[in-house]
């Protein structure tokens, strides 16, 4: 079930981002978070109370006095969802108004063709939904490898999934009637590692996915670099880079058979000669187009993120001195990303809820 956003006032609107991720809050501390008068604040308070999106209650008093109204978002208004569509696997996360997780369903996906791929999306999207109570969905944002462009296509996709020219924020709407925005997997952790990860705080940084695939993003001044096509920071479709088969070469020059990059490592640290060679080739490897994207930018930060997280205590020194070989004019500092494999399904949350946001503006603007 989807749920038409409320029309809020640019006020209710900040009185909304000042309760989000607060148990309660008074008018007064209202007033003073969102810098307005007290009556500003509670008339605000009162639009999210009218549209089913805030309750309130007057504490105990321990003195004289009325006692302050406190006001908190009524959670169970609506939640967003956040889907990480890897070639893998399916993962969709449920999130309420105050950002708490509701519901975490992943499920293997399936070869078969794009149809087939699509149904299992959406039969994720509603188990998932199902297990947090069915709330109102009030936003929808997905992660998925591919150049995907404003409108939500995926212009190109990986290779052998049948995603090339798929509309598939179109499809999706023909399913679900709330604003929903379709992003690059590596700029969807991005956007996560901005908010929460290691990139907080960070004016600038690149972000390196490596796993069963290798990427790149970049923020810039907290923002997400997307382009003119969707196709910003990713320099790994250089076939030269050979970062396609980064993952694959590090298995061969290793000699480990069947996807497990991690093991390679395991063996590395009980001393196997060959994995650490094969180690030093794979990090040479991402050195090249990283060189290549932290000097466009002159990053402060690289974020180490994807499976490659697991092992970035020791991937991290051996990628930074290969990088200031390379890139000698620049020597942005290298940090493992804490969100690891979350960040994407953590981005296309942030992203859902960034969209309820973005389509609450555009409401309040059209009404002054």
């Amino acid at each position: 079930m989807t749920s038409r956003l409320p029309d809020l006032s640019r006020n209710g609107i900040a009185v909304l981002h000042a309760l989000r991720g607060e148990e309660s809050l008074t008018v007064a501390d209202l007033a003073e978070r969102i810098g307005v008068s007290r009556p500003t604040a509670a008339a605000g308070a009162a639009e999210l109370e009218d549209a089913g999106w805030a309750i309130n209650w007057r504490a105990d008093s321990q003195g004289m006095g009325r006692p302050a109204k406190h006001f908190a978002l009524r959670v169970s208004a609506g939640a967003v969802v956040g889907v990480d569509m890897g070639l893998h696997s399916i993962r969709a996360v449920v999130h309420d108004l105050e950002e708490k997780l509701l519901a975490d369903h992943r499920v293997p996906n399936q070869e078969g063709g794009t149809a087939r791929q699509l149904d299992l999306l959406r039969a994720t999207i509603h188990e998932a939904l199902h297990r947090a109570g069915d709330p109102p969905l009030l936003a929808l944002g997905v992660g998925l490898p591919g150049v995907v462009d404003r409108t939500g296509r995926v212009v190109i996709g990986p290779a052998r999934s049948g995603w090339d020219g798929l509309p598939l924020r179109d499809r999706l709407l023909a399913a679900y009637d709330c604003p929903i925005l379709v992003e690059n997997d590596a700029m969807a952790a991005a956007s996560a590692e901005h908010q929460w990860g290691a990139g907080r705080g960070a004016s600038s940084f690149v972000y390196l996915l490596g796993g069963h695939r290798t990427s790149s993003a970049i923020v810039v001044e907290g923002r997400v670099l997307r382009g003119a096509n969707g196709a910003a920071g990713m320099v790994g479709e250089l076939p030269e880079l050979e970062w396609d088969d980064a993952t694959r070469m590090l298995l061969d020059d290793a000699g480990v058979t069947g996807d497990d990059m991690l093991s390679v490592f395991q063996r590395a640290n009980e001393g196997d000669a060959r994995s650490s060679a094969a180690i030093a080739g794979y990090v040479d490897r991402l050195s090249v187009g990283l060189a290549a994207v932290s000097l466009a930018v002159d990053p402060e930060l690289v974020v180490l993120g994807g499976g490659i997280s697991r092992v970035g205590d020791m991937i991290a020194p051996l990628l930074q001195e290969r990088l200031h070989a390379r890139a000698r004019i620049i020597a942005p500092r290298i940090e493992t990303s804490p969100l690891g494999g979350e960040a994407t399904v953590r981005g296309a949350a942030h992203l859902a809820f960034a969209a309820v946001d973005e389509e609450l503006q555009r409401a309040a603007q059209k009404a002054t």
